[in-house]
């Protein structure tokens, strides 16, 4: 299973996340609730798989992903988003995500997202 970074800035949604990813099988190595611990965060542990929220303080999604651009994968991006603003879409697209899931969507997507990462 894989290893995951959680960032997002709610902290609920964390809590959810990780509970999820690891009913799943999955490990959970780190967690940010802000966009510069998200780059410190898994520039040190190294994910798998990085599940990241597009709308933080302290850099966003976008942010982050053009500061982790330069570091050697094998993390692979997931973005959440509350919205499908067609601007976050491409933009995370285009920054390397792999997938751009819905907030309110299923939790079963995001599952099989990380899974397929």
């Amino acid at each position: 299973m894989a290893a995951v970074v959680v960032a997002d800035d709610d902290e609920a949604v964390r809590i959810l996340l990780r509970f999820n990813l690891e009913l799943e099988g999955h490990r959970v190595v780190g967690e940010a609730a802000d966009g510069g611990a998200a780059v410190a965060v898994t520039s040190e542990s190294r994910p798998d798989v990085l599940v990241l929220d597009m709308m933080m303080p302290n850099g966003g999604g976008a942010d982050v992903l053009r500061q982790l651009s330069d570091l050697t994968r094998p993390h692979r991006p997931l973005v959440i988003a509350y919205s499908a603003s067609p601007t976050h879409l491409v933009l995370a697209g285009e920054l390397g995500a792999d997938a751009t899931i819905l907030k309110s969507g299923d939790m079963a997507d995001l599952m099989a997202a990380v899974g397929a990462a």
